[in-house]
């Protein structure tokens, strides 16, 4: 099923599963109110309880994003200076908490179908699938590798490797993580939506990070 075609299917899935995800959010809230009276393991599993209903709001307002990203029109293409993605990337990675390094060598500038902000968040979320994958900070270098081409570089500290390194090989990006919920789909699909292209990195076939590249403007 084409994910346009698919788009409808998870819009209903998320309509039906928004009423009782809000009825459960009631009830906790009731119960919450009479917190004072409950023992510590009953607030211990109540607090549970809150977390997951909590991260299934979230679920349902990622699949809405992603529902839309695959609704949209085919935009036109504009020009983006990419050190300004970047300050927004660092800005975004501040704001969550993720530890991010990046920098680029010179000035670059990519043709996307998409707006600034959404690429930056979607570049941010793909470093936190990395930096999440090894425990350890990400890092985010920029190169051109090819002609008409520029690529974002999403290593984990310490396998910030010569892409071109021996042993280096590249795979078809693994949107579906676990414990991301659909953050990482989301993501791909506005980079890949925007017009970038994904590749996971791996050396000696151990992933070591992703590289998103786009399209130059020279």
């Amino acid at each position: 099923m084409a994910m346009r075609e698919a788009a409808p299917l998870l819009s209903l899935l998320g309509h039906e599963l928004r009423a009782p995800t809000g009825v459960i959010g009631g009830y906790l809230a009731l119960i919450e109110r009479a917190g004072e009276r409950l023992g510590p393991e009953q607030q211990q599993a109540l607090a549970g309880a809150r977390r997951a209903q909590q991260c299934l709001v979230e679920i349902l307002d990622e699949a809405s994003r992603l529902v839309a990203t695959w609704k949209a029109d085919d935009g036109e293409a504009t020009v983006l200076d990419l050190a300004a993605v970047l300050g927004d990337v660092r800005t975004a990675a501040a704001t969550g908490g993720l530890p991010l390094t990046s920098g680029a060598s010179e000035s670059m500038t990519v043709r996307v179908t998409a707006l600034r902000a959404a690429v930056a968040d979607a570049i941010v979320t793909v470093a936190a699938a990395v930096a999440r994958e090894h425990g350890v900070d990400a890092r985010l270098t920029v190169s051109r590798l090819a002609p008409g081409a520029v690529t974002c570089h999403i290593r984990a500290a310490g396998g910030e490797r010569d892409a071109a390194a021996p042993g280096t090989t590249r795979e078809p990006f693994q949107q579906l993580r676990s414990g991301l919920g659909l953050r990482v789909v989301v993501a791909a699909a506005v980079l890949t939506g925007a017009g970038a292209h994904l590749d996971e990195v791996l050396e000696h076939g151990k992933r070591i990070g992703v590289d998103i590249t786009f399209a130059a403007t020279d």
